[in-house]
């Protein structure tokens, strides 16, 4: 099994336990625990720190010191081993001819788009799917990305996070494969390039526009892409 090396903040996955993200990040956050134990782990923490007030019915005040405490408490406990169904729906993909597994509850967002021959298609013969989120001030798509291919250098005026679920891509930053979350807010500014072997499959989600730059990013910011 590779590593997982990108994750979510804790400051997230305890939002996200709690029930206090909006469903474009809750869906990406979803995605990315279902391949990285880590993390899952830990959303089971404060899942079960939850169920302790509930069942308790106190407010209560806690510190740092005591939130750290609860969490070492609970490092033992045996947490649910129950693997998340992938079903058998696999994106049809250029890059993998036997398909893309993704995790069931993504059916929902893409029952008409299995096979990426059904599209769009933007430059470097990247394709994509929009995806449509209750809160209009988020959007999602899901990329197909060639090999080798770069998208042009852009900004974002809030956030933009990309879980991969196949391949991978590299930044000025780092590089991200499969199961990693990237997670990049209005401060970071970056040129996405796919792995040169397995192009990427990724799911996006991000709040505001993403702001492109040079030539053929002017096509992108034309495009509404």
């Amino acid at each position: 099994m590779h590593n997982i090396n990108w994750h979510p903040s804790s400051e997230m996955l305890l939002n996200h336990a709690m029930g206090n993200t909006s469903e474009a990040e809750s869906l990406i956050i979803s995605s990315h625990i279902t391949y990285c134990s880590v993390c899952k782990a830990e959303v089971a923490k404060y899942e079960n720190i939850g169920g302790f007030y509930l069942k308790n019915h106190e407010e209560l005040n806690v510190s740092k010191s005591l939130w750290n405490n609860l969490l070492g408490k609970l490092d033992g406990v045996e947490q649910d081993s129950k693997e998340t169904n992938f079903i058998d729906y696999k994106i049809k993909s250029r890059l993998n001819e036997n398909g893309v597994r993704v995790p069931s509850f993504l059916y929902h967002y893409l029952p008409k788009a299995s096979d990426t021959k059904n599209w769009s298609s933007t430059i470097n013969n990247v394709k994509y799917f929009n995806i449509n989120f209750k809160e209009t001030s988020y959007k999602g798509k899901m990329l197909e990305i060639p090999p080798g291919k770069v998208m042009p250098k852009h900004s974002h005026e809030g956030l933009e996070a990309t879980m991969v679920f196949h391949g991978g891509y590299s930044d000025e930053v780092g590089s991200y494969s499969k199961g990693d979350l990237v997670i990049l807010d209005d401060n970071d500014e970056h040129t996405p390039i796919s792995s040169d072997q397995t192009g990427c499959i990724c799911l996006v989600v991000y709040s505001g526009s993403l702001k492109f730059k040079g030539i053929l990013g002017s096509i992108l910011n034309l495009s509404k892409f």
